[in-house]
């Protein structure tokens, strides 16, 4: 009995104190219409962006690598969409081209990590800074898309906004993919265990472009719904850096403890959107915004580094005895 419990609160126990937390809030501040309609709405239309770059992000880290590059891109590639857009009036156009970048972008990044061994850390810091400069350039403070109908993507309702529906299709693919398929238990594998997965026959370099690929699609996803969302932005993957970080980490302390995995990624974007949210409904600064992020990353940080800690010490113990 003991031991069951111990798994459930293993398990469950971050996203039911996560959820105890919201409500404790709703409590303490019973006059702010949190959970209206509205405002729930708002908040995954808002997060939609967010959610589908901490996918592609998780992909990268399943594989065992990691990535700072979309911050830079996800900015860089909404600015393209809009020039596009505005010039074609396309949208499959305007999508097209920066699925086309986003591709050949992490490609050629997830190519210097395997096959040159480069650091991910470094390439995709450099990758950073080139496609904020290249964003610099071409932005000039007034790439906005013009055309309404492009521009009414992401207003499109089938009761809730269509892009909070395609957000949903992806994460179940992604869901699907990652735990019942071949590719995923091999992606896995190379995450964990790299050395392991090589001497199974897995072909690990092959299996990281792959995450790199992928993630390349969901950030050209997301470039794409925010500028139909709200014009083209300047530098805002600079902004969106931390709460799809702190989404990750979050995620990765629940479900599979210690592990990056799908539905974790999502459940931490919608906390995050809701603290958010209801940080602003109250006039908090938006500074305080920025604080409680960087806090929230920091205690999924160390709780998963705890329970890894836990996990090798149980380890350690059980080859002992």
């Amino acid at each position: 009995m003991f031991n069951k419990m111990d798994k459930y609160l293993r398990l469950y126990g971050m996203p039911l104190g996560l959820l105890a937390l919201v409500l404790l809030l709703k409590i303490a501040f019973y006059d702010v219409p949190l959970f209206s309609s509205r405002n729930l709405g708002d908040i995954l239309l808002e997060n939609v962006s967010v959610a589908i770059m901490a996918l592609g992000l998780s992909f990268i880290m399943i594989s065992g690598e990691g990535d700072l590059s979309f911050a830079g891109m996800f900015s860089l590639l909404a600015v393209i969409f809009a020039k596009v857009s505005n010039s074609t009036n396309n949208f499959l156009v305007a999508y097209l081209s920066v699925t086309v970048i986003a591709v050949t972008v992490n490609f050629m990044i997830a190519v210097l990590v395997t096959r040159f061994k480069f650091s991910s850390f470094l390439v995709s810091i450099a990758v950073l800074f080139m496609a904020s400069g290249a964003e610099k350039a071409l932005h000039q403070q007034t790439t906005l898309v013009n055309d309404p109908t492009i521009l009414s993507f992401s207003t499109i309702k089938f009761g809730l906004p269509l892009v909070v529906w395609l957000m949903a299709i992806v994460y179940f693919v992604s869901y699907l993919v990652i735990n019942k398929t071949k590719f995923g238990f091999s992606l896995k594998i190379v995450g964990e265990n790299n050395n392991a997965a090589i001497e199974a026959g897995i072909n690990s370099n092959r299996m990281k472009i792959s995450a790199y690929v992928i993630a390349g699609l969901l950030i050209a996803l997301s470039s794409s719904i925010e500028a139909t969302r709200v014009g083209a932005i300047y530098q805002q993957g600079t902004f969106y850096m931390l709460p799809v970080f702190a989404a990750c980490y979050l995620g990765s302390s629940m479900f599979v403890p210690g592990r990056i995995n799908v539905i974790g990624t999502l459940v931490g974007v919608l906390f995050l959107g809701v603290v958010e949210k209801f940080l602003t409904m109250i006039s908090v600064q938006s500074y305080i915004v920025s604080i409680t992020q960087g806090v929230v990353l920091i205690v999924s940080v160390g709780l998963v580094s705890f329970k890894n800690r836990v996990k090798i010490v149980q380890i350690k113990l059980y080859n002992r005895g």
